[in-house]
């Protein structure tokens, strides 16, 4: 079938106020035939005319506000597109408590024809500006035997505008990302919910003119696509110097894995495990990964430099975290993992242990980091969760009153029991332990103490006969799997620490374990991170890694 060329020139007139500047979204160019439309009243802040050169209208249709812990404020400006279907074009303004906003824009094409919507940004009245590109360090895909490649890169850059010699405002502009929904629907009305990358892009003008600065880009759409662009202003600066900028580059592009580039208003998309079904031909399969919906290292960042941006970025992954929970009382991975369906039956919407311990650590963190109270139950909300599947006999048995939480379940649905990893058994332990520390309830410490058991009761069937620890236990008790390096070794140790606090009775276990897992990654030269390094000399195993620091 042949596709019809669609133009559309969309005149969206977006006006930000932020302290004394003025920042707005301009659509507009000439066109044959010429559509109005008017907002409502109490919208002044948004002003739209629109142009087509089709006789497919594309009209302002609904406005949407939500706040998220007082902090961040959405207003989402929807547009339909009269194809067949309909088609979308979704400007999203997020503005941070300190007055900074992302604007996301996204179009989403759901017909088969070609649409382009032409995007003129003023940023500022002046025409002095100096751009800071990421690629003037070296940047390319990410590639790792779990993912294949990633050809996400990094944003574009940071531009700075000046008016009189002095500083006017910060913009950290995204690059475009245009791709397709590659959604799986299951028999029983269950989704696994991805996307395929068809391009990253950074086809970006900055247009001068006497007077003005404005940011240019085109949103070409082949048909049955999306295409997702993000920007942030400011009208102070993002980072304190070029040089702090240029560092956090060198940090971004150090630790990719853990970074961002391709935001969107519903949170950010990054490639995921090979396994993650479905897998489109490219294995270019993106979703939203809540590894990297919580923004670890940009937490990290910010408690050392008290950056700007970074504060920005905080409180944007609070708010996609917030969007991405919804309704339900906790995080459910949204995507399926091919292998735990075709073992185990299991398909998404489903609970990763690890991961919700994750964002609830980090959103326990930045709570107190920020004052943010609101986020801080997450802690308490996680481990309440663990105690109820302990309570569901959603475990794995391995001795009396010894217990281990399976890594994966349906809440409150009954599911398959699954392996229990050391990692996820150990991370969720500690986890309790902490909000007994935090709460003195005996209900966390009671439920720990019951995982504790369980890794005592297998003692030393944990370790391989090169004296690693095996990775997973599985329900009929058999052990599998190359275990995590640093991650299970750092969990180890964390939770010797948390017991000698409380009962080293329970730590005999975890250091016969620690102990034959530091010599084997010594033995086999396998590199220590620093924070087990720092773990392991704190803790009187100093001697094995022969004084590292």
């Amino acid at each position: 079938m042949s596709r019809k060329r669609m133009v559309i020139i969309a005149v969206i007139g977006v006006v930000l106020v932020l302290g004394v500047g003025l920042y707005t979204y301009d659509f507009q160019e000439d066109a044959p035939i010429q559509r109005q439309a008017e907002l409502p009243g109490e919208q002044e802040t948004l002003n739209m005319a629109i142009a087509t050169e089709t006789e497919h209208a594309i009209e302002f249709v609904d406005t949407t506000e939500q706040d998220y812990v007082d902090r961040v404020h959405d207003v989402t400006y929807t547009y339909e597109i009269g194809t067949e279907p309909v088609s979308y074009l979704k400007v999203t303004k997020r503005t941070i408590d300190n007055g900074d906003q992302f604007v996301f824009t996204t179009l989403d094409n759901q017909s088969d024809e070609n649409l382009e919507i032409a995007l003129s940004i003023p940023i500022a009245d002046t025409s002095y500006y100096s751009l800071q590109p990421f690629s003037q360090y070296r940047t390319g895909p990410r590639i790792s035997e779990g993912i294949k490649a990633d050809l996400t890169t990094s944003p574009f850059g940071l531009l700075t505008t000046y008016k009189d010699d002095n500083f006017h405002s910060n913009l950290m502009i995204g690059k475009k990302y245009q791709s397709t929904d590659i959604t799986k629907t299951y028999e029983n009305g269950q989704k696994s919910k991805l996307r395929e990358l068809i391009s990253e892009n950074q086809d970006l003008d900055i247009d001068v003119t006497q007077d003005e600065t404005a940011l240019k880009l085109d949103m070409e759409s082949g048909g049955n696509d999306i295409i997702d662009h993000w920007l942030l202003y400011s009208d102070e600066r993002l980072f304190a110097s070029i040089e702090s900028f240029r560092s956090w580059i060198r940090t971004y592009n150090a630790k990719k894995y853990k970074n961002n580039s391709w935001y969107t208003a519903k949170g950010p998309y990054k490639k995921v495990v090979r396994t993650a079904e479905p897998t489109p031909e490219s294995e270019l399969q993106y979703g939203r990964n809540l590894l990297i919906v919580r923004e670890d290292e940009v937490l990290k960042q910010y408690k050392e430099t008290d950056e700007r941006y970074h504060y920005n970025l905080l409180l944007n992954a609070v708010a996609n975290l917030q969007r991405f929970k919804g309704d339900k009382t906790f995080w459910e991975t949204e995507y399926t993992n091919g292998w735990l369906n075709r073992v185990y039956d299991i398909k998404a919407p489903y609970i990763d242990t690890r991961h919700n311990e994750g964002v609830a650590l980090f959103l326990e963190e930045t709570g107190e980091l920020l004052g943010i109270p609101e986020i801080k139950d997450a802690l308490t909300n996680y481990a309440d969760l663990l105690v109820r599947q302990m309570e569901s006999g959603q475990v794995i048995e391995v001795g009396p009153d010894a217990y281990l939480i399976s890594d994966y379940f349906k809440y409150e649905e009954d599911a398959p029991i699954t392996h229990s990893s050391l990692n996820h058994v150990l991370g969720g332990m500690n986890l309790l332990l902490e909000t007994y520390n935090e709460t003195g309830e005996a209900k966390y410490l009671s439920t720990a103490k019951k995982i504790q058991n369980g890794i005592n009761e297998l003692g030393e069937q944990w370790l391989t006969d090169e004296g690693d620890t095996w990775y997973q236990i599985n329900p009929d008790h058999t052990f599998q799997g190359e275990d995590y390096t640093n991650l299970t070794l750092t969990d180890m140790l964390k939770a010797l620490e948390l017991w000698q606090d409380i009962d080293d009775s329970r730590t005999d276990t975890l250091k016969m374990l620690i102990e034959s897992k530091a010599k084997y990654l010594v033995r086999e030269d396998i590199s220590l991170s620093p924070e087990a390094v720092e773990l392991l000399n704190r803790n009187g195993f100093g001697e094995i890694i022969d004084g590292q620091e």
